[in-house]
């Protein structure tokens, strides 16, 4: 036994070419448009009372903002079919600027639709009266109707395409102006009074204590992403800024749990004041990157390393006098360098060198008095001992950028 198949739904009435229609018919629209034009303003009472009635999205919309977009809806259409135009090239392009109006005031696009659809309900009903006085061919109602439908889908697509594209831009616009604001209380470029007065823009507390943050990466968002998570903060509400060869932030505290980067914090401070610690932040970060440094560090846990980066002149000078005869390609003097560095960094404890090295503990000892020897350095005597150790540090290799 087989069930009886159902019925076909009527096929979609293309809108004719309105130029195409005989002279009676053209006269009937023109008719039409007239007693439309007329009651235009009528039109737009109708919808500002269901607006207001059944859009509660609508309440940032005045009266008269509500009237008037729906009368040029309705002057639209009007306007074409005078011209015995299909109307859906200019309500696009009314229709984009509309969504972008709409869409920067606020109103969600789901509430935007539900009110194109009841403008159109409301203006094909007012077709219809009018249809019917003056006596318009039923076959172009209805073809209107399918059109006015079929539009108002497409409608719905262009709001929710604007909205996207506007929280794009305002995610883009939130960012630069957050960039810039770290950028401005990091490098001491903006004054007191303009830090305290926007600080709240990015809910910071100008009374309160942050701390300043440096770091270098070839990759910027991964170095982000990182800082983010030890923070445990969202990555696009970080406040940061590229400063000269670095990314800056601004924390609320140390990272906690920093792995696989590099990053170096300054002292605590207002906001007006943190600008100096981002500067210490930045000759920490200097200081650790010669040093082959990882995860987070300070300045004060660096101890005299970072005057390994000042005085060239003077470093040239005692390298000159000192150095000298290390300044050969040859591998054993290259050996004995790197192996009394080593011995300085491990507290001269022999052993600890030769495990490091994997050597002998009397090739370490051997190569430690070589390099007395040819340096003249005593490192039995403090002073010697301090001016090997910056020197030998000045020349170790640095990383590559």
């Amino acid at each position: 036994m087989t069930s009886a198949l159902p019925p076909s739904w009527p096929s979609r009435r293309g809108m004719p070419d309105l130029a195409t229609l005989d002279e009676p018919t053209r006269r009937t629209i023109a008719a039409a448009v007239e007693l439309l034009r007329a009651r235009q303003d009528a039109f737009g009472h109708r919808f500002l009372k269901l607006a207001r009635a059944h859009l509660p999205g609508y309440d940032v919309l005045t009266d008269e903002e509500i009237r008037a977009t729906a009368q040029q809806f309705m002057d639209t259409l009007v306007s074409e079919l005078s011209f015995l135009r299909v109307p859906d090239g200019a309500l696009r392009e009314l229709l984009n600027k509309f969504a972008v109006e709409r869409g920067a005031r606020g109103i969600p696009p789901e509430v935007l639709a539900a009110g194109y659809q009841m403008g159109s309900r409301e203006m094909l009903t007012l077709l219809d009266e009018v249809g019917l006085e003056v006596g318009l061919p039923m076959d172009l109602l209805l073809a209107v109707h399918d059109s006015t439908w079929e539009f108002s889908n497409e409608a719905s697509s262009v709001f929710a395409r604007v909205q996207h594209d506007l929280a794009l831009e305002r995610a883009h616009f939130d960012a630069e102006r957050r960039s810039t604001f770290a950028a401005g209380v990091l490098s001491g470029t903006f004054p007191a009074e303009q830090i305290n007065r926007d600080a709240h823009l990015f809910t910071l507390d100008p009374r309160a204590r942050y701390v300043p943050l440096a770091a270098r990466a070839p990759d910027p968002a991964a170095i982000r992403r990182a800082v983010a998570s030890a923070l445990r903060t969202p990555a696009d509400r970080l406040l940061f800024a590229e400063i000269g060869t670095c990314l800056g932030f601004i924390a609320p505290g140390p990272p906690e749990h920093l792995t696989g980067h590099l990053v170096a914090a300054g002292p605590s401070a207002t906001l007006d004041q943190l600008h100096d610690g981002f500067q210490e932040a930045v000759l920490a970060l200097t200081t650790a990157e010669q040093f082959h440094l990882s995860g987070l560090v300070r300045l004060t846990d660096l101890g005299p390393r970072p005057l390994v980066l000042s005085d060239t002149r003077i470093a040239a000078g005692l390298s000159a006098r000192h150095m000298r005869a290390l300044d050969t390609p040859a591998r054993a003097t290259t050996d004995i360098e790197d192996t009394t560095r080593v011995y300085l960094e491990c507290d001269q404890q022999v052993r600890e060198v030769a495990r490091r090295l994997a050597v002998h503990q009397n090739t370490v000892r051997y190569r430690v008095h070589r390099f007395q020897e040819l340096t003249g350095l005593d490192l039995h005597r403090t002073e010697d001992l301090v001016t090997a150790w910056w020197l030998l540090n000045r020349r170790r290799p640095r990383p590559s950028s």
